[in-house]
């Protein structure tokens, strides 16, 4: 089952226990909306792998993996210059909720050329400029906006797309298959 915005938004509320009050819950959801209209992007986030198996080609699915290590998104927020009293703990429970709910049910959908079988890939490419734009927009609809708005989503973004690209995936290619054994190669996208 692919992720939802309900997901993130539950596992971000989760990972920040001390965060509380209705402005948070609403940065949660903007959050959590932002995040998955992103990444379902294939321009905005994609896969490579390698598939080895029998030669052949097809679509290749799999299970999603972004391990849940905050740090890239503390980092990018602090030097953003977001660093209230709430920044860490914001940019933690961000970082562990995203990780969290992407490694519980994200998963991957692409193709595979030259052979089918047991896939592995690699999220290679994870754009933060059109994560601004997400998170802006998700928090402009959540009425989250002004100037502490715009930063908090250019603090965001960096760490996410930065978590992002430490994500994996394992999964299977099926297709019409060849007579002898073959590797082959794959791209995807997050679904």
């Amino acid at each position: 089952m692919p992720v939802t915005p309900v997901a993130v938004t539950t596992a971000i509320i989760a990972a920040g226990p001390l965060l509380k009050g209705p402005a948070w819950f609403q940065l949660a959801a903007a959050i959590g909306v932002g995040v998955v209209g992103w990444s379902i992007i294939p321009v905005n986030v994609f896969l490579t792998g390698n598939t080895t198996g029998t030669i052949g080609g097809g679509v290749v699915t799999g299970k999603l993996v972004v391990p849940p290590i905050p740090l890239p998104v503390v980092g990018s927020l602090s030097a953003a210059g977001m660093i209230g009293l709430n920044a860490p703990q914001v940019a933690v429970a961000v970082g562990i909720g995203i990780g969290t709910a992407y490694s519980a049910s994200g998963a991957y959908v692409g193709a595979s050329v030259g052979a089918i079988g047991p896939n592995v890939s690699k999220v290679v490419f994870a754009n933060p400029t059109t994560l601004v734009i997400a998170l802006n927009l998700a928090m402009a609809a959540q009425g989250i906006i002004g100037p502490a708005s715009k930063q908090l989503s250019v603090g965001l973004a960096p760490g996410i797309a930065a978590m992002f690209l430490t994500g994996f995936g394992t999964g299977v290619a099926a297709g019409p298959a060849g007579p002898a054994p073959g590797t082959g190669v794959s791209t995807a996208s997050i679904i």
